[in-house]
């Protein structure tokens, strides 16, 4: 009777060892990009009308999107996604443009980084430094009613681990 729960533990500290762990392992990292479409092409500020989130616990000390900084890790991805949470998202299209950076060369492979979607990707080289790396995310909101498109710009950061 006494191996039964001596069992059940030691199986209960292993798996809360393992997933304890693997969390902590570098992994891919998802930044989410939320705007409000109308409000920004209507002259509103992109600080004020707009918010970032990621899944690894980054965050902004003054709350603004500008200061947001993710965390990421060599020789993994870093995804990102852009939404319209405003008032009448079916009006307008967002999409990034491209990612423009700063930081220690051969962070990653492209400079800026590719969009042209709703979702952009780009690895975090292996070769890699650690730091911190300035990026400018662009992009576009078009006004499907008028046909018009302006582009518009929000500089956050990544640091690399």
């Amino acid at each position: 009777m006494k191996r039964i729960p001596l069992f059940s533990a030691i199986f209960l500290l292993s798996w809360l060892t393992i997933g304890t762990a693997s969390a902590q392992n570098p992994r891919d990292i998802f930044i989410k990009f939320e705007i409000d479409a109308a409000a920004i092409f209507d002259g509103g500020d992109v600080e004020e009308y707009s918010e970032m989130s990621d899944d690894n616990n980054g965050g902004s000390s003054s709350g603004k999107p500008s200061d947001f900084e993710s965390e990421a890790y060599i020789s993994k991805f870093v995804n990102w996604e852009i939404d319209n949470i405003g008032a009448n998202p079916n009006e307008f299209q967002v999409k990034f443009l491209d990612f423009p950076w700063t930081g220690p060369s051969g962070t990653f492979k492209d400079n800026p980084i590719k969009g042209g979607g709703k979702k952009a990707k780009a690895k975090i080289e292996d070769n890699a430094q650690v730091g911190v790396i300035k990026y400018t995310i662009r992009f576009t909101i078009r006004n499907k009613v008028t046909g018009e498109t302006r582009t518009f710009e929000l500089d956050p950061k990544i640091r690399v681990v």
